[in-house]
């Protein structure tokens, strides 16, 4: 089986709350694992078979969720291998104020172990694979997919609408998937991977969590997982702290750098966001 329904991006935009959402309808069937980053692999074709694997299920509707597919030209090609396997599919692109999206990604990236610093990545701004600078070039990313995809295909969702206004930012992503609009769940009103949630790795930690930890905690019930969850963070990981701060001059730069791709996406979209500092 083949996922027809795909969130594409953006990094710390909500996606994790949506991937858990969407699963939660009888009709929708999401990846246990969240991040499969399939389409970004140069083996892709070969690693089909395992692709595939990950769908075993009837539902009508059959998807993933790995953000940084739309990170482009940091991870390129991801929109025609995705057409060549997929063509049909259904996209989502989650979207946040651009600049409090790549404060929030330094932070992610942080606890995943990166040890550049936030000033280092600012100094190379422009640079067009800065790997948490475009990921907020928003525009970019949906010109990229509308070289494959019909506009009809794509999605955009505002996170912040997502957040204060669920209910009716669920039926509007139900009705564009094509299933019962109607459906609504206590969970809805759980948020996940929020900025108080960050930990990095513990040194054991990293040995062990591809082969041992990661396995052990997928066999493990959904609920049960949630009550474990602080428990086991503060036990295998340490808890990130640190919050970039942008000076008033990096944000100027970063707000003229920004402000034509927001201007296309307002278009695009018909959304205003005008709760976005950009």
């Amino acid at each position: 089986m083949l996922p027809n329904l795909i969130i594409i991006g953006a990094p710390k935009a909500g996606t994790t709350s949506l991937h858990r959402y969407l699963d939660l309808h009888p009709d929708i069937f999401m990846t246990g694992r969240k991040e499969l980053r399939y389409f970004w692999r140069d083996d892709w074709r070969e690693q089909r078979a395992w692709y595939e694997a990950q769908f075993q299920s009837d539902a009508p509707f059959r998807g993933e969720a790995t953000p940084a597919y739309a990170a482009y030209p940091h991870r390129p090609h991801v929109p025609e291998r995705m057409h060549e396997l997929v063509p049909d599919v259904k996209l989502i692109y989650m979207v946040r104020d651009p600049i409090e999206r790549m404060l929030s990604h330094w932070v992610q990236r942080r606890a995943d172990g990166d040890l550049t610093t936030f000033e280092r990545y600012m100094a190379e701004y422009d640079r067009p694979d800065n790997p948490i600078i475009c990921p907020s070039r928003y525009w970019l990313q949906i010109e990229r997919y509308l070289e494959f995809f019909a506009p009809g295909q794509l999605l955009v969702v505002d996170q912040r609408e997502l957040r204060v206004n669920r209910p009716e930012t669920m039926r509007s992503i139900f009705r564009f998937i094509g299933v019962d609009d109607n459906f609504e769940s206590p969970e809805f009103a759980l948020e996940r991977n929020t900025r108080g949630d960050k930990y990095g790795p513990r040194r054991v930690t990293a040995v062990l969590w591809d082969k041992v930890l990661w396995p052990a905690s997928r066999s493990v019930p959904s609920g049960l997982r949630d009550l474990v969850r602080e428990p086991a963070n503060k036990l295998l990981f340490r808890q990130i702290t640190e919050f970039p701060r942008l000076t008033p001059s990096a944000r100027s730069r970063l707000v003229q750098m920004l402000t034509p791709e927001m201007q296309a996406l307002r278009q695009f979209s018909g959304q205003a966001f005008d709760s976005w500092s950009v």
